[in-house]
């Protein structure tokens, strides 16, 4: 097949070098080093003119016509959406009506990432099990809410938009709680949502589907915070690794049955069916499985660690459940785990740019078990140079988790300068809290 990916960072370089190996790949957006994998052609987006003149919303749709009709022109067979924004802005909707088979969700069904409030009504309306919240669209009840001596802590407060992984705070007092209030816009167009915390371990389960039907891929789990042992703020993530040796054959399939199955099914019911990869964010509780969150898309980074692992062909797969034709994929045995690298600073303001050391590189070479994924790079003369705060992940595979983290560590520890202010970061225990 001929198969335009659209973005460009690392979940999209996965993609593209997963796909690449059987199909030709073009790459909407793309970056210096999917270029070196696909051709990358331009990401459209709104002129001021444009919004001024149509609107926001109209403006986008103007926009994805034209890489709609870049694809038309180039032949592509099929389209694979990476981030959310082109989800949130009506890609789908616009390749749809050309009749373009495209595999990612509606503006409406991208809704339950795009908006939590939404998410947490679909998983009401369905029964499926997730932490008991409140929504709010004006900060004084919320205020209340915190401070009713009957609230208890910790507790998690949420902002309903997309806020690439970042918009969710754990509060372990009232006074955090109140000093994050303070800190947020809470009004109609900005709800906010309080939910109880989750006690128990966390796991990403992402489905290929289409309406009803879909295609359960391998578990993952993240690894959210900045700080060694998940301390210190939100990331998109520090690492991944799957499988997920806690996540026994009867939890994953209570995630499917709970969880995914009925989410598919109220989305299809209220009119709005979910074609693409849905992402559950999952908690392990002492009352079973529950979701944390949904996302419309592949995770990033947990997508860097089980495309390595999945040994047919992902677009076919695709394509098949768009056809209703039986879709299915398999996947290798072995163990993946990736170590982000981020840039000085991060998540907060990013202070320098590093080198990726080319010692790295070149040992990373050497090693076929051995990958590194650009995340936010760019290349100048012959050095790749961080352009993000996320800027690459490093990924093996082996037989267990620590003959990973015992491979990755050593490349890393002899590669990498010590930590320092001006060098690239990485926590060194990823992968502890899968077994």
């Amino acid at each position: 097949m001929k198969i335009l990916v659209v973005g460009g960072g690392g979940r999209e370089m996965a993609l593209v070098h997963h796909l690449a190996q059987r199909h030709t790949v073009l790459c909407a957006g793309g970056s210096d080093a999917i270029a070196e994998l696909a051709s990358v052609i331009p990401l459209p987006s709104p002129s001021s003119d444009a919004v001024a003149t149509y609107g926001t919303d109209e403006a986008w749709k103007l926009a994805w016509q034209e890489l709609a009709d870049t694809a038309r022109s180039n032949a592509i067979d099929l389209t694979i959406v990476g981030p959310e924004a082109p989800l949130a802005t009506g890609i789908t909707d616009v390749f749809s009506r050309e009749g373009l088979p495209i595999f990612a969700p509606t503006q409406a069904a991208a809704r339950i990432e795009t908006s939590k409030a939404y998410a947490k009504q679909i998983m009401d309306s369905a029964g499926v099990p997730t932490a008991r919240f409140q929504l709010f669209d004006d900060p004084q009840p919320a205020l209340d809410y915190i401070k009713n001596p009957t609230t208890r802590f910790p507790l998690v407060l949420k902002e309903n938009g997309l806020r690439a992984g970042k918009g969710v705070t754990i509060c372990e007092s009232k006074t955090a709680a109140e000093n994050t209030l303070r800190s947020l816009t809470v009004d109609a167009g900005n709800p906010l949502i309080i939910e109880d915390y989750l006690e128990g371990f966390e796991f990403s389960l992402i489905v290929m589907a289409h309406g009803t039907s879909y295609v359960p891929l391998p578990v993952a789990q993240d690894h959210k915070p900045i700080g060694e042992g998940n301390t210190g703020a939100n990331t998109g993530g520090m690492g991944a690794v799957s499988p997920v040796p806690r996540v026994t054959d009867e939890l994953y399939q209570s995630a499917l049955t709970d969880v995914i199955e009925p989410t598919l099914a109220e989305l299809s019911r209220q009119g709005n069916p979910f074609t693409g990869f849905l992402y559950a964010g999952l908690i392990a509780t002492s009352t079973g499985v529950k979701v944390i969150e949904f996302n419309a898309r592949l995770g990033d980074p947990e997508a860097e660690v089980i495309l390595p692992r999945i040994t047919s062909d992902l677009a076919q797969a695709a394509a098949d459940l768009l056809h209703s034709d039986g879709a299915s994929v398999t996947v290798s045995e072995h163990t993946c785990l990736g170590i982000v690298l981020s840039s000085p600073g991060y998540p907060g303001a990013v202070t320098s740019h590093p080198h990726v050391p080319q010692a790295l590189l070149d040992a990373i070479g050497k090693d076929p078990a051995i990958g590194i994924t650009h995340m936010g790079t760019k290349r100048e003369a012959d050095a790749w140079i961080a352009s993000g705060g996320r800027v690459a992940l490093v990924y093996t595979t082996a037989d267990s988790i620590r003959e990973c983290q015992s491979k990755l560590l050593s490349l890393l520890g002899q590669n990498l300068p010590d930590p320092a202010p001006n060098t690239l970061y990485y926590r060194r225990d990823i992968g502890n809290y899968a077994s």
